[in-house]
């Protein structure tokens, strides 16, 4: 399949609009771009899945001690939950 990519040109000081193909270096900068992205997007994921573990693995290791209280289980367990969002269109 061959797509022919396009690009708006617009001269805001005449509001002239051209639309032109992209040319053969733009399309594969264009490729480019999206290949970096979609590899930061994929590493950010697996760095958040790695701290996400790695809190898990650290909560169970301390609430699995016996000599903790009831007070610092029930801190932890607030440390760990995701935090609350507030309902749509609220002011932060």
């Amino acid at each position: 399949m061959n797509i022919a990519y396009t690009l708006l040109d617009v001269d805001c000081t005449t509001g002239v609009e051209t639309i032109r193909r992209l040319t053969d270096e733009e399309i594969a900068q264009r490729e480019l771009d999206i290949a970096r992205a979609e590899a930061d997007r994929a590493a950010k994921e697996a760095e958040a899945a790695t701290k996400a573990a790695e809190r898990e693995a650290l909560a169970s290791w301390l609430l699995s001690r016996a000599d903790m209280t009831d007070a610092a289980r029930a801190a932890i367990l607030r440390a760990l939950s995701p935090p609350e969002t507030p309902p749509s269109g609220a002011i932060p």
